[in-house]
């Protein structure tokens, strides 16, 4: 059914006359019959009142099939994170999505996922400072959008929360603050409830879930490292080496070796231990942490291979191995975080750096490297 159809018989519907609906609209008699008979379209500021006036919406109007138009979304959004899993570039899945919100300029699940990729490329080391601070401005563009016309309360939250980030990036610290202020307090997060939800349910597995999920964000949190209000850093790099022992230190208390999840955070201290001791030339701890942080790597892997998730949503989560340690015994990680890929990758990266030259011939080094690389298939 085409434009003009579609306009005389939902006004026929209505027991509308082509007068009716023109003096409605304020346009002439001629202008209607004129899009009846598809010699001509209405003008676009026209659409909300004639959507409106004739109790239509605007994808009934152009006649686009709400499901048609939904499957094809989901199937570009899918596309573009196949494309992230084969590790293309950012600009490539960021031209696929841009082309399809230009076809649905109101799909918020599109309106996110490019926003989400804009920021990727905002935060990343392949654009100039210049371009990614337009980078950056575009994806606030969209995450405002997002505020505004999004009814998806999680949507809106992850908009607020990344338009915190762009606001302290600018160091539009004011208006960082006026956002976060509108979010709600930890006290009454959903993780939180859930957690007194479980305990009075007496639902164990997810209550131990909820249990390492707060001690892992207090965890991530040991090892940044902020400046001071002179720009210094606050710990200077014995000491963040240092908290990074005392990081995995806890890991192992609280996890008694059976990491899940959590070995991508021993994968990450272990390798800042591995670039600092080799720094100062103490190449047999660099070593010895290199191969610590490739061991963690292949434990995560292992882990997330029989892992299915479509869409962001794990399909099989009775395979998903429990904690055995005693602290979280019988819950599982949280496999929706998950980096999988990115670790081995940024391992790999870190492991080209010429800090490591002296280890490079090492047996251990080359077997370390060997066994990342065939998590990449590389």
């Amino acid at each position: 059914m085409n434009l003009g159809t579609t306009i005389r018989a939902a006004r026929r519907s209505k027991d509308m006359t082509q007068e009716d609906l023109a003096s409605l609209l304020g346009v002439t008699l001629s202008a209607v019959s004129q899009w009846e008979q598809g010699k001509t379209m209405p003008d676009i500021a026209l659409v909300p009142g004639l959507c409106s006036a004739l109790s239509l919406s605007a994808d009934t109007l152009f006649g686009i099939d709400p499901a048609s138009k939904e499957e094809k979304i989901e199937a570009v959004i899918a596309e573009a994170e196949r494309m992230e899993d084969r590790n293309e570039s950012p600009r490539d899945v960021l031209a696929l999505l841009e082309d399809a919100l230009a076809r649905y300029p109101d799909s918020m699940k599109l309106t996110e996922q490019t926003a989400y990729v804009l920021r990727v490329l905002a935060t990343g080391d392949e654009a100039s400072e210049s371009e990614r601070k337009a980078l950056g401005d575009r994806a606030a563009a969209l995450y405002e959008k997002l505020l505004a016309h999004s009814s998806d309360e999680e949507l809106r939250q992850s908009a607020k929360q990344s338009l915190i980030f762009h606001f302290c990036e600018r160091g539009e610290f004011a208006r960082a603050t006026e956002m976060a202020e509108t979010m709600p307090t930890c006290v009454i997060s959903r993780e939180n409830l859930m957690f007194t939800i479980c305990l009075w349910r007496h639902d164990v597995p997810l209550f131990q879930y909820y249990k390492q999920f707060f001690l892992n964000q207090a965890l991530d949190n040991m090892t940044f490292n902020c400046r001071d209000a002179d720009g210094n850093w606050f710990y200077n790099a014995g000491e963040m080496a240092a908290i990074h022992e005392k990081r995995l230190a806890v890991l192992e208390l609280l996890f008694d070796g059976n990491y899940l999840l959590a070995n991508g955070a021993v994968c990450f201290s272990h390798g800042e231990l591995a670039e600092y001791r080799a720094g100062r030339g103490e190449t047999e701890e660099a070593l010895s942490h290199l191969v610590k942080a490739a061991d963690a790597v292949l434990a995560l892997h292992e882990y997330l291979a029989p892992v299915v998730i479509d869409r962001h949503t794990v399909q099989n989560g009775d395979a998903i191995p429990r904690f055995t340690c005693l602290l979280f015994r019988g819950g599982q990680a949280d496999t929706m975080n998950g980096a999988g890929m990115d670790n081995a990758r940024r391992l790999l990266g870190r492991m080209a750096k010429p800090v490591f030259d002296p280890l490079r011939a090492r047996p251990p080094f080359i077997r370390a490297e060997e066994k990342v690389r065939a998590i990449l298939h590389e």
